[in-house]
């Protein structure tokens, strides 16, 4: 009998296996394992996957922060030192004046052209 072609059960057993444990460890963030997944301060994302979205967000609310921060010295009235009043006058888009996670509006303070995430999380942004 010829036992170098096609699959043994052991083989299709061991693969199931493997998914099984793939999809648990997806989908509770390794809890299932005893193992503790970092918490986010927001409580968003549960699972790994939802972290790793979650993590590209934070990343695209601090760009957002920088290309406004770049967008206000821009705007700044260099002769008169005098900030724009709103952050619509930098004009560089709607995508930029909210975070991207939860869609609050970035507070911007006109006096000393500072603008800043309130998203829990997101402080040091």
């Amino acid at each position: 009998m010829d036992r170098t072609r096609g699959n043994s059960l052991v083989g299709i057993l061991v693969a199931v296996a493997v998914l099984i444990l793939a999809v648990l460890f997806f989908t509770t963030g390794g809890k299932f394992m005893g193992g503790q997944a970092a918490e986010r301060a927001d409580g968003k994302g549960e699972t790994i996957i939802g972290k790793g979205i979650y993590r590209g967000k934070d990343a695209t609310c601090m760009s957002n922060i920088q290309q406004l921060r770049g967008a206000i010295s821009i705007a700044t009235d260099q002769v008169e030192n005098t900030f724009p009043q709103e952050l619509e006058e930098t004009k560089i888009g709607a995508q930029f004046y909210s975070c991207p996670v939860g869609g609050e509006r970035y507070e911007y303070d006109p006096t000393t052209g500072t603008v800043k995430c309130p998203h829990k999380g997101h402080e040091k942004y």
